[in-house]
């Protein structure tokens, strides 16, 4: 239980880093309201965010910002930046973001494509946006549900086919596992809770289980801790 806890931290930590901020900046009336130009989108995905990408600065993404962030997310040029497009989708909640989220994961994992033809690795940006993914879709699952359903199908994924240097195999579908239960956790949605009672009661993975309990505690904590 304690080895659960501690990596509930890490997820939860890492789900910090990558942008979870005072909800009640996001909803902030007043001139920062407006919608981020396109100029602006790109500016926010391409910087470097030491304290995690300004949650209150994505949810401003406008229809054209985030048809300009799709775009980006083709572009193999753009590919440092692709953890962070795909969580500002997710936050702005855009038309289109989940479809583009998804397209990315089926495009970038599935496929060859990404993947050196001798090793099967994939490189260092595409693993840092599988990472970010399941983050990505908790952030957009108050306004989208599929977000919720595609969270709760990485319990039953296959292992991945791909490696990141000595992540392979059942390290990977570990990884993928715990990020999406604490990207479920954070959304503290009744259907994505229940998706976490349903893993809690499996039976099957006591591991998994015992953290699936950790990063809810976790994530009740932080939300008794954030102003509303």
């Amino acid at each position: 239980m304690a080895r659960a806890r501690v990596l509930a931290v890490c997820l939860l930590l890492m789900a910090v880093s990558v942008g979870i901020v005072d909800r009640a900046a996001a909803q902030s009336g007043g001139p920062q309201s407006r919608a981020l130009t396109v100029a602006e989108t790109e500016a926010l995905v391409r910087a470097v965010h030491y304290e995690g990408l300004p949650e209150e600065e994505a949810a401003r993404i406008g229809a054209d910002g985030a048809a300009r962030l799709v775009e980006m997310l083709g572009d193999p040029d753009e590919k440092s930046n692709h953890g962070r497009i795909l969580l500002a989708l997710g936050i702005s909640g855009a038309e289109g973001a989940y479809e583009a989220i998804r397209d990315f994961s089926e495009r970038a994992f599935v496929p060859a494509a990404e993947r050196d033809s001798a090793t099967g690795e994939i490189d260092r940006d595409t693993f840092r946006a599988w990472q970010i993914l399941p983050f990505a879709l908790g952030k957009l699952a108050p306004r989208d549900p599929r977000a919720v359903t595609s969270l709760a199908e990485c319990f039953d994924a296959a292992t991945p086919s791909w490696r990141f240097r000595h992540f392979d195999g059942p390290r990977l579908q570990s990884l993928e596992r715990r990020a999406a239960a604490a990207a479920l956790a954070e959304t503290a949605l009744p259907e994505a809770l229940r998706v976490l009672d349903g893993i809690e009661r499996r039976g099957v993975d006591p591991d998994l289980e015992d953290y699936v309990r950790a990063v809810r505690v976790e994530a009740q904590a932080r939300a008794a801790e954030t102003p509303q």
